[in-house]
């Protein structure tokens, strides 16, 4: 009954249901209760595009993501990263929801290091929403920025923000796509053990705390576990690394009254 009650709101107000400021952002993410501003994977794309800078190869990935078991709620991602020189480029997609009402984010990003410590990234966005036939389409565009410092081997300090214009989801409505702001650490405690902690604010939502810790007893496999709040969310998963190039990570997040959010990813590095 409750994701009954759940399905009917979200789909009733379907611009409020805009305001998650994330569609699919790769299992591993999910696993540490998106704490992930400070990791440094092809999914930095999505999460901190600052995070990108350090990749040695090329990386290309590809998520599902099915929350509460509904497939209405389902989001697919696609993200892939090519470093340069000077620079590292990258570009990803995300698709959210289902027939009756779908969003689509597509993005390009260029990373950089302005020294060895610090590194920053921007993003462009277009989105695309689709409604029934009784409400037509719209589209519009947006900007990410991300920043990445690194303390000392350690310790990793990031920080994101999602649609820093504020932009409007169509010029004919006053409705604003999610904006957001996200600041992160990261301690390596060992080379087997990383705990994360970050906070999130939305615009119209309450300050999120996330808390995260990866443990990787050999080269080759990840155990993963998180709590976040507002709403109050519980993560755990694992993954697999492969000859180096293949990485493929499962995880689920459990909301007390909805359920679990399944969520799986690969990734593949090119040498």
């Amino acid at each position: 009954m409750v994701k009954q009650v759940f399905i009917f709101f979200f789909f009733a107000l379907p611009l409020t249901a805009m305001s998650q400021t994330t569609f699919s952002n790769s299992a591993r993410s999910l696993s540490l209760a998106n704490a992930s501003v400070t990791i440094q994977d092809v999914w930095a794309q999505l999460n901190n595009p600052a995070a990108l800078v350090g990749l040695k190869n090329q990386s290309f990935g590809v998520s599902y993501q099915n929350r509460f078991g509904l497939k209405e709620l389902q989001s697919q991602g696609v993200v892939y990263a090519l470093p340069l020189k000077k620079v590292v480029l990258s570009a990803g997609s995300q698709l959210y929801g289902y027939q009756q009402y779908r969003t689509v984010k597509t993005g390009m990003g260029v990373s950089m290091a302005l020294s060895e410590k610090v590194s920053a990234g921007v993003k462009l966005n277009h989105h695309f929403i689709r409604l029934n036939e009784n409400y037509g389409t719209s589209s519009s565009l947006s900007a990410d920025i991300g920043l990445l410092v690194k303390f000392n081997d350690r310790i990793r300090f990031g920080f994101s923000a999602l649609n820093i214009g504020r932009s409007k989801v169509s010029s004919n409505l006053n409705e604003r796509l999610p904006s957001a702001l996200r600041l992160g650490l990261s301690y390596r405690i060992s080379d087997q053990l990383i705990m994360l902690t970050e906070i999130e604010k939305n615009v119209i939502s309450p300050l999120q705390v996330k808390c995260a810790a990866e443990y990787n007893p050999t080269t080759k496999w990840y155990f993963r576990g998180g709590v976040s709040t507002a709403p109050l969310s519980f993560s755990f998963g694992v993954g697999g690394r492969f000859k180096d190039q293949f990485q493929l990570d499962l995880g689920t997040a459990y909301h007390q009254l909805l359920g679990w959010s399944p969520h799986v990813s690969f990734q593949f590095y090119m040498k």
